[in-house]
């Protein structure tokens, strides 16, 4: 009953150790080989479990049952070797395929031996009293696993010292992998009526999925900061998009209400005639028309985060040396917005200023509504100048 026991709890650690495996079986991405590294883990299952079943079977002197469990319990052996040779492979991203050719051999030489165990006694024999007898080709079965396993940790480690970062981690992992097992094996080797082989899968698949889930943050982490990194520009225009907007706008809120926000201010642009341009010129002109507003803004604004925070409403957020400059700033830029008017250009920005005010904003959307409200009384002033020619 105690080596049944280890096959079942072997089968529920796995199970709620790789419970996120199992869970997001229908992702892509995760880590590299995770296909085979499941159908690995399931193979290692099926192992455990007829393991589990040998010791119920032979205590209760079921020679049959035993046999076709011993069977079954190579087989699932043989089948983990060849899947954990294909794991590897796609995990280091190996180029030459002889860690999978190998476990192949291995899997074909088991599985032949099995086969022909039922017709002549090569790897076990299981008495008509239940007796359980190890032959030597079962011996030799382990020793070739062992031998496989002691290569590819010799080889893994080799890599390890000639690589870095994730590549170093992986081989790391694998070499560790494979020196359980090959402990394991050859523990099984002298003491065949004891769990051996499956206390190595055990402890070596708990010390891999600690690796594979690291890695799998790690790609995800990847992929979120490219994928924030892509939307927190503007395509068009370069300037930060509404989406950074949002997350400046939680972090300042955040500041403000744990009352250590220092001193900022919003400046808040309008393109005019933006609408005109693109029922009249077209959309390209539009596009162009918006970025030629953009480009002078950062130059009139240097070191200034902007913000495109609308189609044609873009928000600046100045604070230090930018703050304590805000009315020279503000003052240059809408010089240059009369100039353009007086020769007739079409580049016309409308700008307002708000500084936030401590004591009366809760929120930096209370300091844009100030600037946002500036900003249009600029408009309908620029809109009236162009419309009488000044």
């Amino acid at each position: 009953m105690a080596y049944s026991l280890v096959g079942i709890l072997a089968i529920v650690i796995h199970l709620i150790v790789n419970f996120d495996v199992f869970m997001d079986v229908k992702k892509k991405g995760k880590f590299a080989g995770e296909g085979f590294y499941l159908l690995f883990l399931l193979s290692v299952i099926i192992y455990h479990i007829t393991d589990g079943f040998w010791g119920l079977l032979y205590e209760n002197q079921l020679a049959d049952a035993v046999i076709i469990d011993t069977s079954v319990y190579f087989f699932a052996m043989a089948t983990s070797i060849l899947l954990w040779g294909l794991f590897v492979y796609f995990y280091l991203g190996a180029k030459n395929k002889a860690i999978t050719y190998v476990g192949g051999v291995v899997f074909i030489f088991q599985i032949t031996c099995v086969i022909i165990n039922f017709f002549n006694p090569i790897l076990f024999e299981v008495s008509s009293e239940c007796v359980y007898q190890a032959k030597p080709l079962r011996y030799a079965m382990l020793i070739t696993q062992v031998a496989m396993f002691l290569i590819l940790a010799i080889f893994t480690f080799v890599s390890s010292l000639k690589s870095n970062g994730q590549l170093k981690r992986h081989n790391l992992i694998i070499t560790a992998f494979c020196l359980f097992m090959m402990v394991a094996i050859i523990l099984q080797t002298f003491f065949p009526l004891y769990p051996m082989y499956s206390l190595g899968y055990l402890f070596g698949i708990c010390a891999l999925h600690a690796f594979v889930v690291e890695d799998e943050k790690r790609n995800q982490k990847h992929e979120l900061d490219e994928a924030k990194h892509r939307i927190s520009k503007d395509p068009l225009t370069g300037a930060l998009s509404k989406y950074a907007y949002i997350d400046k706008e939680a972090e300042v809120d955040e500041r403000i209400y744990n009352k250590e926000m220092e001193d900022f201010a919003m400046v808040v642009f309008d393109l005019n005639d933006l609408k005109v341009i693109n029922d009249t010129k077209g959309h390209e002109a539009g596009d162009n028309y918006i970025i030629n507003s953009v480009k002078l803004i950062n130059k009139c604004f240097p070191d200034c985060p902007l913000y495109r925070v609308g189609g044609d409403e873009f928000a600046s957020f100045l604070t230090g040396e930018n703050y304590e400059n805000r009315e020279k700033l503000v003052n240059s830029f809408n010089q240059k917005i009369d100039e353009n008017v007086k020769k007739g250009e079409s580049l016309v920005i409308a700008a307002g200023l708000s500084i936030y005010i401590p004591d009366k904003d809760g929120t930096i959307l209370q300091t844009f509504t100030r600037a946002d409200r500036e900003m249009y009384n600029r408009k309908h002033q620029l809109k009236e100048r162009r419309e009488k020619g000044l």
